[in-house]
């Protein structure tokens, strides 16, 4: 496992105290450590500032790398350890689970007001559903959200890095800089893959200031569309199943969003009203003014997080191969 430094450097009394301690980086096994060559202004984090002050420095970016947000516990489908799911793609040895996706940490005062929105909702549905979330774990720490930019896939040993370089070289190259999301609204979303309904937070990109293209009609979610189709388009060169889009260039429209709850039962229309309608309260009104930085892509093959950082002049410019961190 890699160690990982802290961002900020010590204070003049600290270092002319006793002898400094200085944590430095090295290479851990199975090449973690080579993550951080894309790990530059690494995680999606929200702009939105916080008034909460604390004596540490933040962590890295690269440190949400090193550690996968939920463990497995078991190598078969057992649906008692995950409240009753089962997996949408099932488990086949050799194989390795993936994912492209934009992560999000909410900071603590927005997984806050997203906590209480939650609390608040299932008082209002508990009569009729059991409502679970994504927001924290079993052992109350917050957890990361994200925006899905693939189905789940199933890569084999055999192409697993291939679809690594393949992916990393087309983002690296799309040509699109960094921008931000604005939640939108609240839905209840059926999963086509699986028995569940999501709890989402519609999600939008682009500019506020209405931007016509050449038909004169405002696009939906530029940025987000374009990285859709290029994920999309190396996922089914691979055998995999393409998101939201039936072939390339579909527009989704406001699909891309972030759930932020699940239930096994499909809220009828009185029950979605009445969520939203919390959601609309005032108390919620910051919701809708976040703007979530978007500085790159997760591509995850089993439990290891490769970063792919959007480039500030909208071109890589670094080699599209790189060395392969994921053993089989």
């Amino acid at each position: 496992m890699a160690l990982v430094d802290y961002s900020s450097s010590e204070s003049d009394d600290e270092s002319s105290g006793s002898d400094s301690h200085h944590v430095k980086r090295r290479k851990g096994v199975d090449g973690i450590a080579t993550h951080y060559s894309r790990s530059t202004d690494g995680d999606t984090r929200s702009v939105s500032k916080d008034a909460d002050a604390s004596s540490m420095p933040p962590l890295p970016d690269t440190f949400h790398d090193l550690y996968a947000s939920t463990v497995r516990q078991s190598v078969v489908d057992d649906p008692s350890l995950h409240h009753g799911r089962k997996r949408q793609v099932p488990h086949v040895v050799g194989n390795w689970p993936s994912h492209v996706y934009i992560e999000w940490h909410p900071s603590t005062k927005q997984h806050g007001l997203l906590t209480s929105l939650m609390a608040d909702i299932e008082k209002e549905v508990s009569s009729e559903i059991k409502l679970h979330n994504f927001l924290t774990s079993d052992l109350g720490s917050p957890l990361p959200l994200h925006i899905s930019l693939s189905r789940p896939l199933s890569l084999t040993t055999g192409n697993k890095d291939e679809f690594l370089d393949k992916i990393t070289e087309t983002l690296d190259n799309s040509g699109i800089a960094p921008f931000v999301v604005r939640p939108q609204g609240l839905a209840w979303y059926r999963s086509p893959d699986s028995d569940r309904t999501f709890l989402i937070l519609r999600v939008a990109s682009g500019p506020r200031s209405p931007t016509n293209s050449k038909d004169g009609v405002k696009p939906l979610n530029p940025e987000l569309t374009s990285l859709l189709t290029k994920s999309n388009t190396v996922a089914t060169q691979y055998g995999q199943p393409p998101l939201y889009q039936g072939k390339a260039e579909v527009p989704v429209g406001d699909a891309f969003h972030i759930s932020i709850g699940w239930t096994f039962h499909l809220p009828v229309d009185e029950m979605s009203l009445k969520t939203l309608r919390l959601f609309r309260q005032p108390k919620f009104g910051d919701i809708r003014k976040w703007e979530i930085s978007v500085a790159g892509i997760k591509v995850k093959i089993g439990n290891a997080v490769h970063h792919i950082a959007l480039q500030e002049t909208g071109r890589g410019s670094g080699s599209s191969k790189r060395s392969s961190f994921l053993k089989s």
